[in-house]
């Protein structure tokens, strides 16, 4: 079994420390230990690689990391980190910060407080915790916990982590980081959503695909359940950000990338705590635990991890996810697995429209006959339907036109 997870809590938690023992290094740990399995599967050319960790750090405020995404021919970094002690009162005023960028644009120098420097990005984004702990201003001294999954499988290889406090601040937030890969890309995958989980003001997910090659901005298709339905949906998939030019093929078939089929997404907004909770799997072996939720707002959507009874460890000297702070909940919600999404056949166009949206057979003559508007070229002059109809007056379903033909009009 490759699927494995590990947690840590700590009593005190302190993302302002490069102490072996904190919460920075031990995700240095986890992600060092995930890039030596994947590096070592079959065709891994272009390795993973940490670039920077919170040992680099040369200030007393910006602590981060650097992950290289190794690909063929255009590697990609992934850098986060904070900018200073201001802990926000909100997901965007939070100083720290997501940046993918090109590793070609990027000063492998000790700037920007030992972490290095960006000529251009591809995306950023702010990236919660906002509160540091008792280093940041003003200081805290809440608890927290840091939780890691993984899977090395070769071709279906990711990687993801969940940060959050265990105080009582409506403020705080959840972050949780997804990596992953797919048949569809050469590159890696990233999604992320960040939530501030106990008071429930509010919410945020990203996808970040490599399509073609390159990196465009996706959103979850259909949209998952939010506010007050009660419901947690599997198999979602990511689909690219339509535009005009970009770096996808426009009028051709995209896949839709989904999440690793651990990750649910949906909404809990009825139960408190908003986080940390858990629920037995009405399907048996697993429990459901929830990494991130946004509380009680009509768009909020939550983030569930589905455990397997017996996964185990991905770190030595780590503990279980059961063993962190959960509160068991009854099972009040529904659960629905998605079938597997058919691939978009995507336009050039700003927003995805009828014509060029339609999945399934859509690339073949079915797709075409059933197609809300191609159909309509197969029917003549009248309305009716794609096996007969009213046809240029004729009876019988005919679709010959009634004027204009260059052959007798004999009997049918």
């Amino acid at each position: 079994m490759t699927f494995k997870a590990s947690a840590l809590s700590w009593s005190t938690w302190n993302w302002l420390s490069a102490a072996p023992t904190d919460v920075g290094m031990r995700l240095n740990e986890a992600f060092a230990s995930f890039a030596a399995q994947v590096n070592a599967n079959p065709g891994q050319s272009n390795p993973l690689a940490i670039l920077r960790n919170h040992a680099s750090a040369t200030g007393t405020s910006r602590y981060g990391y650097v992950w290289r995404l190794g690909h063929p021919s255009a590697p990609v970094l992934l850098r986060f980190s904070n900018s200073g002690n201001r802990q926000g009162y909100n997901l965007s005023s939070s100083s720290a910060q997501f940046q993918l960028a090109l590793e070609s644009t990027y000063s492998n120098d000790s700037s920007t407080d030992g972490y290095g420097s960006f000529s251009s990005t591809l995306f950023q984004l702010n990236a919660g915790l906002t509160h540091y702990g008792p280093d940041g201003s003003p200081s805290q001294s809440w608890g927290g916990v840091l939780l890691v999954l993984m899977d090395t499988t070769p071709g279906q290889e990711f990687f993801s982590y969940t940060l959050g406090p265990t105080g009582a601040e409506i403020y705080q937030g959840n972050q949780t980081l997804v990596l992953f890969r797919t048949p569809h890309s050469s590159n890696w995958n990233v999604h992320v959503f960040l939530s501030e989980v106990y008071g429930g003001q509010g919410y945020s997910d990203n996808g970040f695909l490599a399509i073609n090659d390159s990196y465009v901005s996706g959103f979850l298709s259909p949209a998952p359940p939010s506010g007050n339905n009660q419901q947690l949906v599997r198999g979602l998939g990511f689909t690219p950000a339509v535009q005009a030019t970009g770096s996808f093929s426009a009028n051709r078939l995209q896949p839709r990338i989904q999440l690793p089929s651990c990750f649910w997404l949906g909404t809990n907004a009825h139960t408190d705590p908003r986080r940390f909770s858990r629920t037995s799997s009405p399907i048996g072996n697993g429990t459901f635990y929830q990494l991130g939720a946004a509380g009680s707002v009509s768009f909020s959507r939550d983030l569930w991890l589905l455990l397997p009874t017996g996964t185990p460890a991905a770190m030595t000297g780590w503990g279980t996810v059961g063993a962190l702070p959960w509160t068991s909940i009854s099972d009040r919600l529904s659960f629905c697995p998605l079938a597997p999404l058919e691939p978009l056949l995507l336009g050039g166009s700003a927003q995805n429209d009828f014509v060029t949206d339609w999945p399934g057979l859509a690339a073949g003559a079915p797709g075409v006959a059933q197609h809300p508007f191609f159909s309509l070229q197969l029917q003549g002059s009248g309305s009716g339907s794609g096996g007969g109809g009213s046809g240029g007056g004729e009876t019988g379903g005919s679709r010959r036109p009634s004027t204009g033909v260059l052959w007798p009009r004999g009997a049918i």
